[in-house]
């Protein structure tokens, strides 16, 4: 009875509704049909009457919602209000336009009057458009929302319970090669070549990368501790995402010998009266322009679009330094020290879970690492 509205007709000056229930007799599925007497013509108009009749007919089926409310109201009323309480800040705006794509197609459409083999064809359509991350999240969003309305009463069966994510866009997936490495840091001078060389053994993310302080430099133990990070414009505690939420997290990342050296020898080119003296300069950020700290989207177009000319490479970015990494200490390490290097959880997947210990093996594939770009 999904999509089923029963029919009306007029009969002794009344409206008089039709409809159908099924029921198990002996493992045959039978169906009976009803009919009730809904009001006088003279005193319910037709789309009263049609009101009524659905009424009846969701009482008897165990809908205690409409299934005729659209699903861009569903969304807004009835799913979003129990989902966005679990949504981190950084990933708000991003949930809400992936929904977006969901209530342009099928806002306007009735719950119940959403077709599955619509919405796989829907779908399908994305994959051939937009990146399989979209259409993953679309998908995942569709078949949570269905799967409420359900929970809820106002459906039997969820439209997306069958929906499978279709064939993918292959994506490329560029990284450098020791020749591109060696070409791009050799166009690089000064704080610039003191930056990429530290990204590409440590593998850090623009977003730790720029928030660094002189005061997180520790030249004893050769390491950084990450406290902070840049998002959209501004500086936040680091946190790492657990299973009850978010909380704030020190991140230690292991420096190569040569590393801490070009470090040392940056913080030792920054006259220190500029800063007012060793105690105001451990607060100011390692990588900084005259304003503070410096956007990841602004370093992309004046600098590194500019060295990748220079060296002759076809495209640098963040991502694919941070892909070089990887794809270089293969053979190097072994898989798990690539995560460690990389902070990633585990070894299949580019999570946000960051290691907070550095084993020795972790420490060594880093050292080689340096050894073979360096």
């Amino acid at each position: 009875m999904k999509t089923q509205y029963g029919t009306l007709r007029k009969k002794s000056g009344a409206w008089i509704g039709c409809y159908s229930t099924w029921f198990i007799d002996r493992e045959v599925k039978t169906r009976r049909q009803h009919s009730v007497r809904l009001g006088t013509i003279a005193g319910l108009t037709k789309t009263e009457a049609r009101r009524e009749l659905k009424a009846r007919i969701d009482k008897d089926s165990g809908l205690t919602g409409d299934s005729r409310r659209t699903v861009g109201w569903f969304i807004e009323n009835r799913w979003v209000p129990l989902r966005e309480g679990n949504w981190r800040s950084s990933t708000r705006a991003t949930n809400l336009q992936t929904l977006r794509y969901i209530t342009e197609k099928f806002g306007d459409v009735a719950l119940d009057a959403v077709d599955p083999v619509e919405l796989q064809i829907w779908v399908n359509g994305l994959a051939k458009k937009f990146s399989g991350s979209l259409v993953k999240h679309v998908r995942i969003f569709l078949k949570s929302i269905f799967a409420e309305a359900v929970e809820q009463d106002f459906l039997h069966k969820s439209s997306a319970r069958s929906l499978k994510v279709p064939n993918l866009k292959d994506v490329p997936k560029p990284y450098l090669s020791v020749d591109e490495v060696k070409r791009l840091l050799a166009a690089a001078t000064g704080r610039d070549r003191v930056l990429l060389r530290l990204m590409l053994v440590t593998g850090l993310r623009p977003s730790e990368l720029f928030a660094l302080r002189w005061s997180s430099l520790d030249e004893t133990r050769r390491c950084l501790s990450v406290t902070e990070s840049v998002y959209r414009g501004e500086i936040r505690p680091f946190t790492k995402t657990t299973h009850s939420g978010s909380r704030k997290e020190l991140m230690t990342v292991f420096l190569p010998d040569p590393v801490v050296a070009d470090l040392v020898a940056l913080k030792a080119s920054q006259p220190q009266q500029v800063f007012g003296g060793a105690e105001m300069q451990a607060t100011y950020f390692i990588f900084r322009n005259r304003k503070g700290f410096i956007y990841k989207e602004n370093y992309q177009v004046r600098v590194l679009n500019l060295l990748a000319k220079k060296a002759k490479i076809s495209h640098v970015n963040f991502q694919i330094l941070r892909r070089t990494v990887a794809t270089l200490a293969q053979q190097l390490g072994s898989p798990k020290d690539i995560a460690g290097i990389l902070r990633h959880k585990n070894v299949d997947t580019a999570a946000l879970h960051y290691t907070q210990q550095m084993d020795e093996t972790v420490r060594g594939t880093a050292e080689k690492l340096a050894e073979l770009l360096y």
